[in-house]
């Protein structure tokens, strides 16, 4: 009987084990996807830019510059977050934070994802008000923004 309670408590504890281990997208995609829920994007938004200020800086620049030519596109939402110092970010771009409804900056750490990826720009694809996907990019995904560029430019 002991042996029988034994089992059947440690199986249990195993079968929760693996339905509480998400992958690390999925922590990603529920940590991005409640942010978003925080801020209400609008239904007219395809993307949703993330920019950190502080982490990869070659990927970090591929993000400033495409802030900077795309500023201005209303159905690209920008979140800085980590920034350490507007004044430089807005010099860097050319770009003024508070003439753009589009952008905004995330002060409450609402978009850091508690992943290694939190120092990489993030880029979410939204269709109809809904998270489609995201992804990083990084050394391990260096044309991220180039497929972005592409896809905004259609």
């Amino acid at each position: 009987m002991r042996k029988l309670l034994f089992y059947t408590i440690l199986s249990s504890l195993i079968a929760f084990s693996f339905s509480c281990n998400k992958s690390i997208q999925e922590k990603e995609r529920d940590q991005l996807a409640d942010a978003v829920d925080n801020i209400g994007i609008k239904k007219d938004i395809d993307w949703i830019v993330i920019l950190p200020g502080l982490g990869c800086s070659g990927c970090i620049q591929e993000a400033e510059d495409f802030l900077k030519k795309n500023a201005n596109n209303k159905r690209i939402f920008f979140v800085l977050t980590k920034i350490e110092s507007l004044k430089i970010l807005q010099q860097k771009t050319g770009v003024k934070i508070d003439e753009h409804s589009n952008i905004i900056v995330d002060r409450t750490d609402q978009f850091i994802v508690p992943t290694d990826n939190s120092i990489y720009p993030c880029i979410i694809k939204f269709s109809e008000g809904e998270f489609l996907s995201h992804e990083f990019q990084s050394p391990d995904n260096s044309n991220a923004f180039e497929k972005l560029k592409a896809r905004v430019s259609l």
